[in-house]
């Protein structure tokens, strides 16, 4: 009789490619599994008793619904509730394993890469384009006060929290029930922004000192740490092993500052490498299903970026094009926090993405 069973152990997370192996099959239910699993190309039969089938968490979630053998779906439920991707904060959890979510960019700055004016530090404007995202759909607003582009300039701690204040505080009190990021590598920052009521820090540079550390150990918010290729990594033919290694020391580091892993999320850093020592954009944006590994969310953070025009030979104007295109095959390999400047867009991608996966 036909029997299922995961060849993950619960340690080996991954959300797109979840090997299940069908075995003791007779000729009958071989047919059967080969007729169902025509259009999927990723599986083998090791002989003729046995089945390997590389799933991802949408085929579970149909095959849970779908599949003949009542007594066999919870099998499939039990697999994919081990594949469960959560991301958390004190006030949010977002279940990101069939769901992926909006992560905006609110700039708050008059010189960032792709809408840097000097409208975005007036609160009035600000809030006009908050509201706007959240009704395009975003789940997360984040502020930044720093342009953090290639060859930005520089501005004091006290000038970033300055540009912050206002309009972080006005934020919660319009909208107090939406979850809200902060995008800074200041530790000065950080600890004000976490007693203004943010939810989430985004460090691009990967919370790398004592200090960040430990203003996380005091507030245990969430947070997406970055490994942006800049500070002290030289440009290497073997990121893959790299990234691994990183975030996997990065988890530890923050899990002993307190935090569960389900408030932590990663960013491969993708289009932060100084092209003149080389370009490593594209292989970073195919890290995402190596990084879902590690068990924790990863971020698809390539909205607009330089990189696109580069890689792709796509002009200024068509950006949009190519950030829509690779960002809907970073999902499909495992990324789940879309940030982006293109809030409506995005949420159609990913609308459009699930339909698309769940027929």
């Amino acid at each position: 009789m036909l029997k299922i069973k995961e060849l993950l152990n619960q340690e080996q997370k991954t959300i797109s490619h979840i090997p299940v192996l069908f075995y003791d099959l007779n000729s009958d239910e071989r047919t059967f599994l080969l007729r169902t699993l025509i259009r999927k190309a990723e599986k083998t039969l090791l002989d003729e008793t046995q089945l390997l089938v590389l799933f991802d968490v949408y085929d579970l979630e149909n095959w849970n619904r779908n599949w003949p053998i009542i007594r066999d779906r919870s099998i499939f439920e039990a697999i994919l509730e081990g594949h469960k991707m959560i991301w958390q904060g004190k006030n949010f959890t977002f279940n990101l394993t069939t769901s992926p979510i909006v992560y905006t960019i609110m700039n708050i700055t008059p010189d960032s890469f792709h809408d840097g004016s000097s409208d975005n530090l007036l609160v009035s404007s600000f809030l006009k384009k908050a509201e706007l995202a959240l009704i395009d759909g975003a789940s997360v607003l984040e502020l930044g006060g720093k342009s953090s582009r290639p060859g930005y300039q520089d501005i004091s701690p006290k000038e970033e929290w300055n540009r912050l204040k206002g309009p972080l505080t006005a934020l919660k009190e319009q909208f107090p029930q939406v979850t809200v990021a902060v995008d800074t590598d200041e530790p000065f920052v950080m600890e004000r922004v976490l007693d203004a009521g943010v939810d989430i820090i985004n460090d691009i540079d990967g919370f790398d000192t004592d200090e960040k550390l430990n203003i996380i150990s005091a507030y245990k918010p969430a947070v997406v740490a970055m490994n942006n290729g800049r500070a002290g990594y030289p440009y290497s033919e073997e990121l893959f092993d790299n990234l691994d290694q990183a975030f996997s020391k990065k988890k530890l580091e923050l899990m002993e500052c307190g935090l569960d892993p389900r408030q932590i999320a990663i960013d491969p850093g993708v289009g932060f490498f100084d092209p003149k020592r080389g370009s490593d954009s594209l292989l970073r944006a195919k890290s995402s299903e190596l990084l879902s590994r590690t068990g924790l969310p990863v971020m698809i953070a390539i909205s607009n970026k330089r990189f696109l025009n580069q890689d792709f030979d796509l002009s200024d104007d068509e950006r949009l094009l190519g950030t829509i295109m690779l960002e809907g095959k970073m999902m499909d390999e495992g990324g789940r926090i879309l940030r982006v400047h293109d809030t409506k867009a995005t949420s159609r991608l990913i609308k459009a993405y699930q339909t698309y996966k769940r027929v």
